[in-house]
C-alpha cells in the first residue's frame, strides 16, 4: 500500500503511524493541507489511493506549518487512537521514528525503487536505522531569498549570486 504526503526543511512526507485503519483498505490521514492549492495537491494523492482501491478518511487540521496538527497527533497517539498516516516535517519524522511510532515502509520503498530516486539528503529525513519510515512527496525549505528582478533592473543592480 502506498501512502504519501509532506515535509519542511528537507522534504515533505507522510508518516505511517503504527496504528490500524478504520477498516481494511482505508487510511486515515491527518494533514494541514487545507488551502486551495494545497487541497488540490492533496486531491491528487487521494485519487491515487482510490485508484488502488484504498479509501481515504480525511483528518484535516487547519493552520499552516502544522503546529496545530502536531498537537492533535500527540493527543491521538497518547490516547491510543493514532491515525494511519500523518503529514510531517523532517525533524518531527525522525523524533516519531526514534520513539518507535512509525511503520517500516521498506517493502514498498524497495518495490518502487525509492533508494534510486530520492536524493540522499532527503533520505536522511525519511529513513531511520536503514528503514524507510516516511514517503517523500513534496520538498520545500524555509531558507529562500526572494528578489524583485524588475526593481533590481530599474536600479541597475545585478541579482546577487553570493551572500
Amino acid at each position: 500500500m502506498r501512502i504519501f504526503l509532506k515535509i519542511k526543511t528537507a522534504t515533505a512526507l507522510a508518516l505511517t503511524v503504527a496504528a490500524g485503519a478504520a477498516k481494511a483498505g482505508d487510511v486515515e490521514v491527518l494533514h494541514w493541507w487545507t488551502s486551495g492549492g494545497e487541497a488540490a495537491a492533496l486531491n491528487i494523492l487521494k485519487e491515487d489511493l482510490k485508484s488502488q482501491g484504498i479509501g481515504w478518511i480525511d483528518m484535516p487540521v487547519a493552520g499552516g506549518g502544522g503546529e496545530q496538527a502536531m498537537t492533535v497527533l500527540r493527543a491521538r497517539v497518547t490516547s491510543g487512537n493514532a491515525p494511519t498516516a500523518v503529514q510531517g516535517l523532517g525533524f518531527d519524522i525522525l523524533t516519531w521514528a526514534n520513539q518507535g511510532a512509525l511503520s517500516d515502509l521498506n517493502a514498498v520503498a524497495t518495490e518502487e525503487g525509492w533508494d534510486d530516486v530520492v536524493p540522499a539528503a532527503l533520505q536522511k529525513f525519511a529513513k531511520v536505522g536503514g528503514k524507510w519510515v516516511s514517503a517523500p512527496v513534496n520538498v520545500h525549505s524555509t531558507n529562500w531569498v526572494w528578489a524583485n528582478k524588475a526593481v533590481l533592473d530599474a536600479n541597475g543592480i545585478v541579482v546577487p549570486t553570493t551572500w
